[in-house]
């Protein structure tokens, strides 16, 4: 319609029509490309919200792990560490040596953290979303993914660490009776059989094989690192969190 309204328009030579048209057309090109732009960021924005609605998931997911970490690895810890002043006492007895082979489970075992990440890094590392970014939000972000590498580090290092010498190679460490074991991981609860771990030589014996106090001993300094670490990420973690609720 305009195409053909301009050509006969410039056939009569009316200049002032033919002028006239041609700014129709550009203020329509010029609308058309402000309304694309518009929805162009009105969708990143909408991506952007949708983004900070997944970390917070993220955050709450890894708050969740840390709340059941906690008590856990606390309550390994005090069984492990009073097993090892038992052992060091070198003192037999019938209740010291339960408490000796009771804590050989929570020794062969060993916790850590596998944090919740990807709503992080898509907030850090996509185009789109950084350009939504308030420079607040942008350090918090990149501050929050530099100690979650950090802390995942440590994390992986405590609880893979004891596990190069396991109790189970030392020949002082006898296997008995198959018995049922259950607990949970990372909030899977599981249950299996197993057999059950236990001192084959006396406790004034055993207090002096250095493979065991060694066990003990690694075992114990590691795990000990968990509250820091845990305290550190929970800091985080609610840094983040009270961001995201200042925006509402």
């Amino acid at each position: 319609m305009i195409l053909r309204s301009f050509t006969q328009h410039v056939k009569d030579q009316n200049w002032f029509a033919v002028g006239l048209d041609f700014m129709i057309v550009v203020v329509g090109v010029f609308v058309g490309l402000q309304v694309q732009n518009w929805n162009a960021a009105r969708g990143d924005r909408a991506e952007y919200i949708r983004a900070l609605d997944r970390l917070d998931v993220e955050i709450n997911a890894n708050l969740a792990m840390l709340d059941m970490l906690d008590p856990q690895s606390a309550q390994a810890r005090q069984i492990v560490g009073h097993a090892f002043d038992v052992l060091q006492s070198c003192i037999e007895s019938k209740e010291n040596r339960k408490t000796i082979d009771n804590s050989f489970g929570d020794l062969s075992f060993t916790y850590g953290l596998h944090l919740q990440r990807n709503a992080l890094m898509d907030l850090t590392e996509t185009a789109r979303l950084l350009a939504q970014q308030s420079t607040i939000e942008r350090k918090r972000f990149t501050e929050m993914l530099f100690n979650y590498n950090f802390l995942q580090q440590e994390f992986d290092f405590i609880e893979t660490q004891p596990h190069r010498n396991p109790l189970s190679d030392n020949p002082i460490i006898g296997v008995g009776a198959v018995e049922q074991f259950s607990g949970k991981y990372y909030g899977m609860e599981f249950s299996q059989k197993r057999r059950r771990a236990f001192l084959n030589v006396p406790i004034d014996e055993a207090c002096q094989n250095n493979q065991l106090i060694k066990t003990f001993y690694i075992w114990e300094v590691l795990q000990a690192e968990i509250p820091t670490l845990s305290k550190k990420l929970r800091q985080e973690l609610e840094a983040t969190k009270a961001l995201l609720e200042a925006r509402q």
